[in-house]
């Protein structure tokens, strides 16, 4: 018998899902999404990606992903991945503090190339760096635009056999003991109520994770944050620039493919944002009133060419933090047949290739090629998850790591 899988969420992680399964030959996939393909935070994201994260753990799975996202410049019609090149900036004191990681970073095939001050502007005309500060480069590294990649993805997993039910919310899900045996949602074009048979759940739904857990005991201790970029209209020439995670001045900087200037933050700091029911929509979101300004004073000896530009338009969208700020990826405990891919913080794009792959892993074989334990939701078990969800947070009481 054919086992049947259904995926709540149609964003970029709910997508790759879908393709890492039917790749490995499942053919009965579903994904419900209560809106359009991409039109979460996926669509609003800067889409970078670096090896050059925090851990073992980390570092290995992104490794995976830039090998993922160099296949899929082959295999998806109308996306390439943007191989700029990855830069993080700090001062000399936080590049000391970093030796180790970098070391560890090496010793699993995460290289990097390093530059202090005017040594990175002769490889990156439009990057200044005082004589103090210090690029590390990540040469794999890069971004994806979402407007390219989201329908690249959607229309790649159409041909391969995905079923995509759009406009249509979950309500329920039942089971059989411990066995997830059915998905019950409300479909908003046919407005009826519709009954999926599914041997696999996926949860992948990011900031509306609780909401979509609602029907069982298991909760995620997570914040959601508002996440700001703006773009400026575009330059006259091809831009010299790698994407930047900046330390210095807390924020990032990206090209784009039609030679523009992304620049996005969090340094503002709000407090978690809360998303009440599923009638929340990304659109609602609006940046802080001085972000902008923020960044344009904070970036105008960096990036010199931003200074009397013109901007154009800015999306904004939710970062999705667990409490030891790392991405939820496996099965729920007690519930065979449910798994979690979410909260992937301010890297949900970056992650979305290796995530849908493990997610994959697990369903079909019981265990994943990378040691992916440090993400499993039963992690949490024990937790003093109602407590956590009670209380506010501000931005700065969560370890954040960037992309």
């Amino acid at each position: 018998m054919t086992k049947k899988v259904v995926i709540i969420g149609g964003g970029v992680i709910g997508m790759s899902t879908a393709f890492h399964l039917a790749e490995k030959g499942m053919t009965d996939i579903s994904i419900i999404e209560k809106d359009y393909i991409g039109s979460g935070s996926s669509s609003q994201a800067a889409g970078i990606v670096t090896c050059h994260q925090w851990n073992s753990t980390s570092i290995t799975a992104r490794i995976k992903t830039l090998d993922i996202f160099e296949k899929f410049s082959k295999i998806l019609d109308g996306y390439t991945f943007q191989q700029v090149g990855c830069l993080n900036l700090s001062n000399e004191e936080d590049y000391n503090l970093g030796s180790e990681l970098r070391d560890l970073q090496d010793s699993l095939g995460a290289f990097s190339e390093t530059y202090i001050g005017n040594q990175l502007t002769e490889k990156f005309p439009d990057v200044i760096l005082k004589d103090n500060e210090y690029g590390v480069l990540d040469p794999r590294g890069g971004f994806s635009e979402p407007h390219f990649y989201i329908p690249a993805l959607k229309n790649k997993i159409k041909n391969m056999g995905v079923k995509i039910h759009e406009n249509e919310e979950l309500i329920n899900f039942n089971f059989q003991g411990e066995n997830i045996k059915e998905v019950i949602t409300f479909s908003k074009n046919e407005i009826l109520e519709k009954k999926y048979n599914c041997d696999y759940l996926v949860i992948a739904v990011n900031a509306w994770t609780n909401l979509a857990l609602s029907p069982i005991d298991f909760k995620i201790p997570m914040k959601n944050f508002i996440h700001e970029r703006f773009v400026t209209k575009p330059f006259d020439r091809k831009l010299k620039l790698p994407v930047i995670n900046d330390r210095v001045f807390q924020s990032y900087v990206r090209g784009t493919e039609d030679n523009r200037v992304m620049v996005g933050t969090t340094q503002h700091n709000p407090d978690n944002y809360s998303v009440e029911n599923n009638n929340f929509n990304i659109k609602e979101l609006k940046p802080f009133p001085n972000a902008l300004e923020f960044l344009k004073d904070s970036l105008k000896d960096r990036i010199p060419i931003i200074q009397n530009k013109d901007w154009d338009y800015h999306t904004v969208g939710l970062i999705s933090v667990t409490a030891d700020a790392t991405p939820v990826i496996g099965p729920i405990p007690n519930m065979n047949g449910v798994f979690l891919c979410s909260n992937f913080h301010s890297g949900g794009f970056a992650y979305n290739p290796v995530a849908g792959m493990l997610i994959s892993e697990h369903i079909l074989e019981g265990k994943t090629t990378i040691d992916s334990n440090a993400y499993l939701p039963n992690r949490f078990e024990g937790f003093k998850t109602k407590e956590y969800l009670s209380k506010t947070h501000k931005l700065e009481d969560l370890e954040i790591k960037r992309h």
